[in-house]
């Protein structure tokens, strides 16, 4: 059996999943002790679940749209980590 990987599948799901941690990062901006309750990522869809004590404002929403859209803009270099569970929690 030989598998073949689809690298425009891949590339996708890659930046959607990059997309999430921009998205926990603004979220945590309002919501300091937000924490990851799920996700799910696909080559064109991505939802993120997350636990808050109020609903986000139609502002909030804008304003965290234009931020991730303006990182996404810069095209800024992603860096890739490896470390324990613990450190990425830190982090």
């Amino acid at each position: 059996m030989k598998i073949v990987v689809d690298h425009n599948q891949r590339f996708a799901k890659m930046r959607a999943h990059t997309a999430t941690h921009l998205l926990h990062a603004e979220l945590a901006k309002i919501f300091p002790a937000t924490r990851q309750a799920g996700s799910m990522v696909d080559s064109d869809t991505l939802r993120f679940d997350f636990n808050a004590d109020r609903l986000l404002t139609s502002a909030e929403i804008s304003a965290i749209e234009k931020h991730i859209n303006q990182i996404i803009y810069d095209a800024l270099p992603v860096v890739t980590t490896e470390s324990t569970m613990a450190e990425a929690s830190k982090l």
